[in-house]
């Protein structure tokens, strides 16, 4: 009989995702080592109460869903985000817990022998995956072996299902407008990046956000007239143009709403549109590319030394970082659309043959002035995250540490039930 409050689930992760039968056999079941597939059992976390010692499961069930805002943080249904993971259970402070599997022993099982590698050589995959140039580094598909299956088992109706990685970066995605035009940022748009001197296609971008977030039956006809007017304005006046690095930044951002908008709107006629401007958002994205910091200094350093070296002002970081975070968003929005339109993965890997490093730090990404951001790069960790590997993070961080940005891709990589149970166990605190 399975004790009350336990999971039933018996089956490894990937296995229940992609409804196949699991041979349960550890370190790995006989599907992930033959897909080469981390296999993670442990869909589970049981919590004790000093004042009740039966078990009590810990999930959406039985913690009730809290209320909350359309935007582009932690989604669990179409429009449903948590922006800053501002839920509090409200448990009493004597309360003792006992976790049952945590995020260590969850990262060691991606990393056991299913992947026939050496002692030496596992070491080397808990470590950050890039040391060297971006350029010159060069990666393999099992440098991305913990995001991989949700490209490799994807089928369309997952998109139905609101527990999927597949769905949730569906509701990332349709949801770029409406954070933008309520809050004037993004997962990878820095508020303070625009604040004066806002570029015009940017304006553009914004209105055709509010618009299109408050459009009605009767209003969208105009809405979808100005959206079409501004992606051409925005092609014919920058394409070809001699543009400086900002320009070229707000261009991509311009771009990126607007694909997103028309990607996910339902009309067909719009996602073709989207579909014709994709090689233009490409070659955008890859200008990017050439201007972008893509911190090879700091990815060799220890976090003592990275404390060391600050950057030189609080206004060149926030357009360095919001660069990074362009750059991958645009790659990875043009991905999740060949996934959808079912093409198959080039062998070649394109630009996912190199490290592509961002900063992970709610503390820095949300610091508001000038003292908050140096204070927080003194005082608060940082980690420099190379090619989506975030061992590192999951040995020493807590959900305090991770921004919106950061939460999508630790979405991606471990899944949205492991994510609840991360954020719990580092906080008391789950994100809706």
């Amino acid at each position: 009989m399975t004790p009350a409050g336990s999971s039933r689930q018996k089956s490894c992760n990937a296995c229940v995702r992609s409804k196949r039968r699991c041979d349960k056999h550890t370190p790995a079941c006989s599907n992930c080592t033959k897909k080469r597939y981390p296999c993670v059992y442990g869909n589970r976390l049981q919590m004790h109460s000093s004042a009740n010692s039966a078990d009590v499961p810990l999930g959406m069930e039985s913690l009730g869903d809290s209320p909350s805002t359309p935007g582009d943080g932690f989604m669990l249904e179409d429009g449903a985000s948590s922006g800053a993971f501002d839920i509090n259970l409200g448990l009493s402070p004597n309360t003792i817990f006992q976790i049952d599997g945590n995020f260590e022993s969850l990262l060691n099982s991606t990393l056991e022998t299913a992947y026939d590698q050496t002692p030496e050589q596992m070491e080397l995959q808990r470590q950050d995956i890039s040391i060297a140039s971006a350029t010159t580094k060069t990666l393999t598909l099992q440098d991305y072996a913990r995001i991989m299956p949700v490209c490799e088992e994807f089928t369309p109706w997952q998109l139905a299902d609101p527990s999927s990685n597949v769905a949730y970066a569906m509701n990332v995605f349709k949801n770029f407008h409406v954070a933008f035009s309520r809050d004037n940022s993004t997962i990878y748009m820095h508020r303070s990046l625009y604040v004066s001197d806002t570029p015009r296609c940017v304006l553009q971008a914004f209105s055709v956000c509010v618009l299109y977030t408050n459009q009605t039956p009767a209003t969208r006809g105009y809405v979808l007239r100005v959206l079409h007017e501004h992606v051409t304005s925005l092609v014919e006046t920058v394409s070809g143009a001699a543009l400086t690095p900002r320009d070229k930044l707000a261009r991509v951002h311009a771009m990126i709403v607007y694909q997103t908008i028309r990607m996910f709107d339902g009309d067909i006629r719009l996602g073709q549109q989207a579909e014709d401007d994709l090689p233009l958002l490409e070659a955008w994205t890859n200008d990017l590319g050439k201007i972008r910091d893509n911190l090879d200094d700091l990815a060799e350093m220890e976090a003592s030394e990275i404390r060391s070296k600050p950057p030189e002002s609080w206004e060149r970081w926030i357009f360095a970082e919001t660069i990074r975070r362009t750059y991958i968003i645009s790659s990875v929005l043009k991905a999740f659309w060949e996934l959808l339109k079912g093409r198959d993965t080039p062998t070649d890997m394109g630009i996912w043959r190199y490290a592509h490093r961002w900063t992970l730090s709610k503390h820095l990404w949300d610091a508001t002035d000038p003292i908050d951001f140096f204070r927080a790069w003194k005082e608060k960790p940082i980690w420099i995250i190379s090619s989506f590997c975030l061992d590192e993070f999951l040995r020493t961080g807590t959900r305090d540490d991770v921004d919106d940005f950061a939460l999508v891709f630790l979405t991606m990589y471990f899944g949205i039930n492991e994510m609840k149970m991360f954020c719990y166990e580092t906080s008391r605190r789950l994100p809706t």
